[in-house]
């Protein structure tokens, strides 16, 4: 096995369809338990309190978590699907071998959150804040992440494929090695130094933006 290759989600050969779902929550975090090899489809936990949830093995599908608290929750092999978690708040939340499909998260906050060998990909993440976070072997592949903030990130295998990268911010994250080439990336926000550009790939269009935003006069 290649020691940097992102490891996808690995769901149960056969998941258990949840009839209840709300209430397979309600009850998983009133006993303390984990929510273990369920697909739950279509449930709405808009605005409800997820903290320290732990989940494996699901699969999230049509389902809306807007507003929700994941704060502290911890996913693995967990696959999102069709789902809206705008101003979703999942703070110091932890994913490892997770995928984000076709995902609305708009003003959703990732904060301090980790990210290990997570797919993200056809969203929505458009003013996510992913402060701090830390991000290893992660993904984000036809995603609009304009004004998002990555700032003070720290990354291994992180890639970007054919993203909107619109007035995202990527103050305090260094980007050597990361390629931006098939991006749509205008206006981003960095130190005064550019410290964080040195070493990141660009073509030609986006280098001369990049410029700009550095303060230099291109005649």
């Amino acid at each position: 096995m290649e020691r940097n290759k992102l490891l996808e989600a690995a769901l149960p050969a056969r998941l258990e369809p949840a009839e209840r779902p709300e209430e397979l929550v309600d009850m998983a975090l009133a006993r303390g338990d984990a929510l273990t090899g369920w697909q739950i489809t279509g449930a709405d936990l808009t605005g409800m309190d997820l903290t320290e949830l732990e989940v494996q093995g699901c699969l999230f599908q049509g389902c809306r978590f807007t507003g929700s608290n994941w704060h502290g929750a911890r996913f693995s092999d967990v696959v999102f699907r069709n789902c809206e978690c705008s101003a979703l708040q999942a703070e110091d939340a932890d994913f490892c071998r997770c995928r984000f499909e076709n995902v609305k998260a708009m003003g959703a906050s990732f904060a301090g959150s980790r990210l290990a060998h997570v797919r993200l990909e056809n969203s929505n993440f458009r003013q996510t804040n992913l402060t701090g976070a830390l991000l290893q072997q992660v993904l984000w592949k036809q995603t609009d992440l304009s004004e998002a903030f990555l700032a003070q990130c720290r990354h291994k295998g992180l890639t970007f494929r054919e993203c909107i990268l619109m007035s995202t911010s990527f103050f305090g994250t260094l980007l050597n090695g990361l390629d931006f080439t098939d991006s749509r990336m205008e206006g981003i926000v960095v130190s005064d130094t550019g410290k964080e550009l040195r070493g990141a790939i660009v073509n030609v269009s986006q280098a001369a933006d990049l410029a700009r935003v550095l303060g230099l006069v291109i005649r």
